[in-house]
């Protein structure tokens, strides 16, 4: 049971880790560019993901993550579990609270034709994702060190 729960944590935290990642490479390129509907496209886009991909991956963290500390010699306290938690919760917050207001307003903006909000937006969303992926990579080097 131990190893069915270890693959579907690992497996679940690659897709989240790797996904944002993915999100905030694609991102950079097309701020580069002058497409204001490729930019409103992927900020719709990722209001989809939020719901679709992230949300389910860190749910699956999650339990996972319980299960593992359940059927393992593992403790609730140790600070690697706790900042796992933290960062679950920081997540899941960020989503509804930052990420998705923050991308929808990036698309209307760009579909709007105010593209200094929109400029705005996504500086924002820029400042959070970072946030959200570096909590994601300490949450990964403390569950391999396991301090």
């Amino acid at each position: 049971m131990r190893n069915v729960l270890l693959i579907v944590h690992i497996a679940a935290i690659a897709v989240w880790f790797g996904g944002s990642i993915m999100n905030g490479v694609i991102n950079a390129r097309i701020a580069g560019t002058n497409d204001m509907s490729a930019k409103a496209t992927l900020a719709r886009s990722e209001v989809n993901l939020g719901t679709q991909v992230y949300m389910p991956v860190a749910i699956l963290t999650l339990l996972s993550g319980i299960g593992l500390v359940v059927v393992g010699d593992f403790q609730f306290e140790s600070i690697w579990v706790s900042f796992g938690f933290l960062t679950i919760i920081v997540s899941a917050v960020l989503g509804p609270v930052k990420f998705k207001p923050l991308s929808e307003r990036i698309a209307t903006g760009y579909e709007g034709g105010d593209v200094a909000a929109a400029d705005a937006a996504t500086k924002q969303i820029t400042m959070w994702s970072s946030i959200n992926t570096a909590l994601l990579f300490i949450a990964i080097v403390l569950m391999v060190i396991k301090p």
